[in-house]
């Protein structure tokens, strides 16, 4: 690929469409109309014109056909020591994700030819200028970019997935020994909650010291070693980073005890008021307490949004931030290649200090415990919080350049009812990139609803919500549950719907995160007060006993379910107990039994993620076509690819629901025709959609409540015009 002058890639622009503006710091209008257009550079300035990002540092713009489009990239700067610059054209144009450099102002590598970049991550260094030839994503798939899109994320809790040393609790080694069902699961990510010494009160989440794993997981050896595995695999694993505190053991917090001046501003501090005798604001943590605990070591009290055992850092000393980020370079060191961000809405308060309101909202909630109590006006959701995000993921960006590193995720966990505090966390505009998932909860506080609630139209709601909120530039997310909420084959109104959901989950446009267990459809085990010693997780008890167990997160955080051999599932050999007792359906829920059987919600599942890294459910469009309270339907398409989606909402008894897709698509010949191409595990076998590959007539499609099917049509999507602008 020959040099060529920064200056002509701006002659790919009509030169009446030109601001001098735009191209302020390469050159002049007057001087293009100098210039001269080479015979490299004219076969791409063809078709329409259209402006993508225009900043003080960057032109770009886009070049297109019906069957061609281009982007031009050109940098402004001229400084030697300008920043890195990182730019997201996701959504500018059509659907396209990718592109492959086709010209360049700079000599480059074969292996920079060759290799196509992800349209969502486009770095630019000072003086650069370039031309993509634009593709779909799934025409160019390149695991090095992009392997945190197409393919689900899996969330492991290490101690309850499967224990190697017969101490009850899993282990790193116990994870080894199953990644060859992680992948027969079609999956390729691993997320894994906290690994790090703990004192475990709550969870791992309290954490003693962030650059060790805690030994009841193994050693750091041992997590050397799962990542080799997995790197060998083409796999990827994510872990836990929990910025917002540490435990009260920890080194800081100890220090900051004893007054030492290094350690005292790692943390929140405040005098209280009336000399001392009060508290210093009516906050109210996410655990159950009040956000302020007194140190008589320092006659001061200090502020946790958690446990009391779980002091808050103060993200207002640049010293703190200097800290994470020798943490993250710590785990990317050892070939981690991303994290979750946990509790972000929480990171930064007002240092005003000033008391919350009650909530209009939460009438029956006891101020003294409960959360949903007050509006977290000076807690949540700070602007501070954002700007931390924003930082991590600029210092990814720059540890992945700088060490020539495959992308590097980072998601964010913001339990946020308000929609648009979830969608700042993606970024300010498409320059200022934070969050790549920042993750939604919204199909869980669906099944948060009553049963006779969750009904097509409640999902549509929650789902348009988020459809309607995601900024253009940003990637879409789906989740049915993680170790926060309770499973969703306990919170379904009829357990055969899951099957259903698990195609709202992974036939969607967007990543999916599966919580480990769902595919084989695991319930929550309930925990009763008369049998207060198999708690594990002590948040519970301060709701009081009156709250314990609704509050407990135990339900959803039990064992995996194997087999259905005693004595523990083949979770453990039986030498010790389970750190928490199984779940009670383990004999008929568990993978041997899924594995073995004809059709079963794994091999669903399994089918379903063979379904989704294909076009158009990877990159193409997506409409929904219905929403009643007895059905939802959506459609996916790409080309001559077309897809629709049909979930029969009813529960078991209720009538079958008849309908005209031919009539809701628009199309308008004789008969649309579809091919089942996958089934709820309640289909039959001789109903007309009962066997994959039969043929159907969409103008009289008939559902049986809570079935659900995938069904290709026979149809281009340019010929129904539902699927057209």
């Amino acid at each position: 690929m020959s040099f060529i002058s920064r200056e002509l890639f701006c002659l790919l622009a009509p030169l009446e469409s030109l601001r001098s503006s735009d191209i302020k710091g390469i050159t002049s209008i007057e001087e293009l109309k100098k210039a001269k257009l080479d015979d490299h550079l004219s076969q791409y300035c063809l078709g329409e014109y259209k402006p993508a990002i225009i900043t003080d540092n960057l032109f770009s713009f886009f070049r297109f056909t019906d069957k061609q489009a281009y982007l031009i990239i050109i940098d402004k700067q001229s400084d030697s020591n300008s920043e890195l610059g990182r730019y997201n054209f996701y959504g500018l144009l059509d659907t396209y994700g990718k592109g492959k450099i086709v010209a360049s102002c700079t000599t480059l590598s074969t292996e920079k030819i060759k290799k196509s970049i992800n349209l969502t991550n486009v770095i630019i260094t000072q003086g650069q200028a370039f031309i993509l030839e634009l593709c779909q994503f799934h025409t160019d798939y390149d695991e090095s970019q992009d392997w945190w899109m197409r393919d689900p994320i899996y969330e492991i809790i290490l101690s309850s997935y499967q224990d190697s040393n017969n101490d009850g609790i899993g282990d790193i080694q116990g994870l080894r020994q199953r990644l060859d069902y992680i992948q027969s699961l079609g999956m390729k990510t691993i997320w894994l909650t906290p690994i790090y010494p703990s004192p475990w009160k709550d969870y791992g989440y309290d954490i003693s010291n962030f650059c060790d794993i805690d030994s009841r997981f193994g050693t750091l050896d041992d997590f050397r070693e799962l990542i080799k595995d997995l790197h060998s695999r083409h796999m990827r694993i994510i872990i836990d980073f929990v910025p917002n505190h540490t435990a009260n053991t920890h080194l800081w917090f100890q220090a900051a005890l004893r007054n030492d001046p290094n350690y005292i501003d790692y943390y929140i501090w405040h005098e209280g008021k009336n000399n001392g005798k009060d508290l210093p604001t009516n906050w109210v943590g996410a655990s159950g307490q009040h956000m302020w605990t007194y140190s008589p070591e320092r006659k001061m009290y200090y502020l946790h949004q958690f446990l009391d055992s779980q002091p808050d850092l103060n993200f207002r000393n640049e010293k703190v931030m200097e800290e994470m980020k020798k943490i993250l370079r710590f785990w990317l060191d050892m070939g981690v290649d991303g994290f979750r961000a946990d509790a972000v809405r929480h990171l930064i308060e007002n240092d005003q200090f000033r008391d919350e309101p009650l909530s209009k909202n939460a009438k029956d909630s006891d101020p003294e415990v409960m959360y949903d109590a007050y509006e977290h006006t000076e807690t949540a959701d700070q602007p501070g919080s954002y700007v931390l995000v924003r930082r991590w993921r600029k210092f990814f960006d720059e540890y992945a350049y700088e060490n020539n590193r495959d992308y590097i995720f980072l998601a964010t966990e913001a339990y946020a009812q308000d929609i648009k505090k979830v969608m700042e966390h993606f970024a300010l505009n498409r320059e200022e990139l934070g969050s790549d998932v920042s993750i939604n909860f919204l199909i869980t506080y669906y099944l948060d609803k009553e049963d006779d609630e969750k009904h097509g139209l409640a999902l549509d709601k929650q789902l348009s919500e988020w459809h309607s909120n995601l900024p253009d530039h940003a990637w879409s997310n789906w989740c049915l549950g993680s170790h926060d909420s309770r499973r969703i084959a306990t919170r379904l109104p009829q357990k055969e719907l899951i099957d259903g959901f698990y195609m709202l989950l992974l036939l969607q446009s967007g990543t999916a995160l599966v919580y480990y267990g769902d595919e084989i459809g695991m319930f929550d085990r309930p925990f009763k007060l008369e049998h207060r010693e198999e708690f594990l997780d002590i948040t519970a008890f301060n709701y009081g006993d009156k709250h314990a167990e609704e509050k407990t997160r135990d339900c959803q955080r039990t064992p995996m379910q194997w087999t259905d051999q005693l004595p523990y599932a083949g979770f453990t050999s039986g030498t010790s107990k389970p750190y928490l007792p199984l779940s009670d359906t383990w004999h008929e829920v568990n993978v041997e039994q899924q594995e073995k059987a004809t059709r079963s919600h794994l091999k669903l599942f399994q089918q379903l993620v063979k379904l989704r890294q294909q076009s158009p459910f990877y990159g193409g469009n997506q409409k929904k076509v219905i929403s009643t309270k007895e059905l939802y339907a959506f459609i996916r398409w790409l080309d001559t690819n077309v897809f629709l989606i049909v979930i029969n909402m009813n529960k078991i008894g209720q009538n079958p629901v008849t309908t005209d897709f031919m009539k809701l698509l628009k199309y308008k010949d004789k008969e649309l025709l579809g091919e089942i191409v996958a089934r709820s595990c309640n289909v039959l076998d001789d109903s007309p959609n009962g066997k994959e590959g039969n043929q159907i007539n969409l103008n009289k499609l008939i559902l049986q409540s809570s079935e659900a099917i995938v069904v290709k049509l026979q149809a281009s999507a340019h010929d129904i015009p539902f699927c057209r602008p």
